[in-house]
């Protein structure tokens, strides 16, 4: 049961991550402080931000290797341009935070584990610790939100997590967080990012492979991008309890 209840609120939350990227914020902001915010190299301040061209280039890297899989050489060809654009673009994007890797926290619960990807791949990480405690950027490229508690025996949250999905269903996600948090429900938020520059070269060196035929190099060039992907949890705490 409890498996169950955090699924339906995980998969709401992560569909409007997805769809809204970066629109959720505690209000209007200005250009001084959009750049600002562009500018923070705290994960922790940016969790709920997953940057839209970034996620749609890496679907469509996912896409171009099932093409190649399948020998539908111009789907691939078009898939990988998307992402090639795509990607370049989201350079940019003001979801891109700066962060060590060794600083990251995996999620590591037992619904979570720490090989598990939002997309259902599972990471493969061959980096010297050295090489981890570097800042680098990070592109945001999907994300999750997860209830973890056990909230079915307690009316009021039970509640509270039915009324945030009605405000997730309707796009508004503010209010939902603002349900949960009214009811003291502990939330962790779980982004999927990739290391944003190498990302952009290894996706344009496959476009390349891919125009000069070299289907099999460029699909072992975007399945080491899907293996780069890394995750980060940030929790977030309810209201205190009055009790």
């Amino acid at each position: 049961m409890e498996n169950s209840h955090k699924t339906l609120i995980a998969t709401l939350v992560a569909t409007t991550l997805l769809t809204a990227g970066v629109a959720w914020a505690a209000g209007p902001q200005t250009v001084d402080q959009q750049k600002a915010t562009a500018k923070e190299t705290s994960a922790d301040k940016d969790f709920s931000k997953i940057s839209a061209d970034g996620s749609s280039a890496f679907q469509d890297l996912i896409l171009t290797r099932l093409a190649i899989f399948n020998g539908q050489i111009d789907a691939a060809k078009k898939y990988v341009e998307k992402a090639d654009k795509a990607f370049d673009k989201a350079r940019t994007d003001e979801a891109v935070f700066t962060k060590a890797e060794a600083d990251f926290k995996p999620p590591t619960s037992k619904s979570e584990p720490a090989t598990s990807a939002v997309n259902g791949a599972a990471p493969v990480n061959n980096k010297p610790a050295d090489q981890m405690k570097i800042p680098i950027a990070w592109l945001p490229v999907d994300g999750q939100m997860l209830i973890e508690e056990d909230y079915t025996a307690n009316p009021k949250k039970t509640a509270a997590v039915a009324d945030a999905n009605k405000s997730l269903k309707s796009g508004d996600r503010k209010g939902a967080m603002d349900k949960l948090k009214l009811a003291e429900i502990n939330i962790d938020f779980m982004i999927a990012v990739v290391p944003l520059e190498q990302t952009i070269k290894s996706v344009h060196q496959a476009t390349v492979l891919i125009s000069d035929g070299k289907y099999y190099e460029a699909s072992q060039v975007l399945r080491q991008v899907e293996e780069n992907e890394r995750f980060d949890v940030t929790t977030m705490s309810g209201a205190p309890s009055s009790q």
